[in-house]
């Protein structure tokens, strides 16, 4: 994707729950302004979504869904998958967007894992992966995911925000569900680091896990990600 197009390729949708109330946040095209309504529910039971239209393939495109996105625990949460599946495409260019969105505590644990998840003719591999964590996803589909990509993200309801010295900021523990694990909610650590406008994934290795295979009888098979 030419940088031209990226105006024209990457419509973006942020829906966040709270509770009854509803904050709503749609991208027409990057760089519009956010229209948004806004509830004042805090809990625990925080449910929220996050949406992409397709996966960015340079790292301008990256920078600017991380501008829309990146001030959020759940918006952190999707630009990790997104640089995964960047990564799986183009080791330096995933890299260097995985730099980005993560801590540097962080940053070679998660491409170790990736190198062993994106193993080609390798059973134990799981190119899906990222597929996996989208809406709609599961085995039984062959991780076709619904469009506009999805994710669906909540506060972890047994942890409550921790000061970190050693990352300079709050740590937020949320979790991811998904259909690919037995385990449906998958834990993802994300810290706003101070001076930082952005927030990094600290700790996740319940995304780096494999998932469950495609079944054999899948209704079809994997398409890949856009």
């Amino acid at each position: 994707m030419k940088n031209s197009n990226l105006f024209k390729t990457l419509a973006l949708t942020l829906v966040m729950v709270l509770g009854a109330s509803t904050a709503n946040a749609q991208f027409g095209k990057l760089g519009n302004k956010v229209k948004e309504k806004a509830g004042d529910v805090v809990s625990k039971a925080i449910d929220k979504e996050v949406s992409v239209e397709a996966i960015p393939t340079t790292v301008e495109e990256f920078r600017a869904l991380q501008a829309n996105l990146g001030t959020t625990p759940e918006g952190c949460v999707m630009l990790q998958l997104v640089a995964m599946e960047m990564y799986r495409h183009d080791k330096n260019l995933g890299r260097e967007c995985l730099s980005l969105n993560n801590t540097t505590t962080n940053l070679s644990s998660v491409t170790g894992r990736l190198n062993e998840l994106f193993r080609e003719n390798d059973s134990y591999a799981r190119p899906y992966i990222v597929a996996a964590c989208f809406k709609g996803a599961k085995p039984s589909n062959g991780y076709n995911p619904e469009k506009p990509y999805t994710i669906e993200v909540r506060k972890d309801p047994t942890k409550t925000d921790q000061r970190s010295q050693l990352l300079k900021g709050v740590v937020k523990y949320v979790q991811l569900y998904s259909d690919g694990w037995d385990t449906h909610w998958r834990n993802v650590d994300v810290v706003q680091q101070q001076g930082e406008d952005f927030y990094r994934v600290s700790n996740c290795p319940a995304i780096l896990t494999q998932c469950k295979e495609i079944d054999f009888d899948a209704s079809m098979e994997w398409k890949g990600l856009e």
